[in-house]
């Protein structure tokens, strides 16, 4: 260990520091423009597939530590197209496969086979002049109907949103014409009802004073009579209820009449 932590170097006696320096940064550029267009990356197989070598069965988004190439081909002129190797976890069979910017997926080199092809029977592959007119015409087609749009559609939500106020001033006004009949009969209940209580109070008024003076003039030809109010019995026994009866017989009204003495 404290030979490894030395401080100190040997030198040997034709040492130049300044051509060791560029002697560095020569390799290094070297190093990096060695493989310009290949280089180590992380990877998920975008498909599941199958070696050819050793059949070994390898899962769609299973991890690699693979080789990312850039090809000289392009597509459109301008889109790039990339290789994507991987080693077989079995064999170590190197397994190729390259991006297709036409029909956005990958096809297989070499090296393996894909488990699921997608079948393509009575379908017809548009090309990129195609897609790009019919976007031209959709687009088209949306933009003559926004211009050729008729002004009367404007004027129709207008009359159509009078034709709702209208009828919501209608309903507003039905609702408050409910309320005042409403008041007005609950006005005349409460009235008819006083009515009848005051009605009712007058009869039995007049009922007693009518049988007051019933029973006075009935008792008028046996002479001057004084009449008192009896306070209602309450509670009696039955010997007081005897002689009440006694008392009260003949006086069906309860009252109780006292002859005054003649002097």
């Amino acid at each position: 260990m404290s030979e490894r932590k030395a401080i100190n170097k040997y030198y040997p006696p034709n040492f130049d520091p300044l051509k060791a320096e560029e002697a560095a940064r020569k390799i290094s550029k070297k190093l990096k423009t060695m493989h310009k267009d290949s280089t180590t990356i992380r990877l998920m197989t975008p498909f599941s597939m199958r070696c050819l070598k050793c059949s070994e069965f390898i899962p769609r988004s299973r991890k690699f530590n693979g080789k990312k190439e850039l090809l000289p081909e392009r597509y459109l002129e301008t889109i790039k197209q990339y290789r994507l190797s991987i080693k077989c976890p079995r064999c170590n069979n190197m397994i190729s496969f390259r991006t297709d910017p036409k029909s956005g997926d990958y096809v297989m080199e070499i090296g393996g086979v894909k488990n699921y092809v997608a079948e393509e029977a009575g379908t017809k592959t548009e090309t990129v002049e195609e897609a790009l007119e019919r976007l031209e015409k959709q687009h088209q087609l949306e933009k003559d109907a926004a211009n050729n749009e008729p002004s009367e559609s404007k004027m129709e939500q207008v009359e159509k949103r009078l034709v709702k106020m209208q009828q919501e001033q209608e309903d507003y006004e039905k609702l408050e014409n409910l309320r005042r009949a409403n008041a007005a009969r609950m006005k005349r209940a409460e009235q008819l009802h006083g009515l009848s209580e005051n009605v009712a109070r007058e009869k039995l008024i007049d009922d007693e004073k009518t049988a007051e003076d019933a029973f006075r003039t009935a008792l008028q030809p046996s002479g001057t009579v004084e009449i008192s109010t009896v306070r209602p019995v309450t509670t009696t026994t039955v010997p007081q209820k005897i002689q009440l009866k006694k008392k009260l017989k003949g006086n069906p009204l309860g009252v109780v009449i006292k002859k005054k003495k003649r002097a």
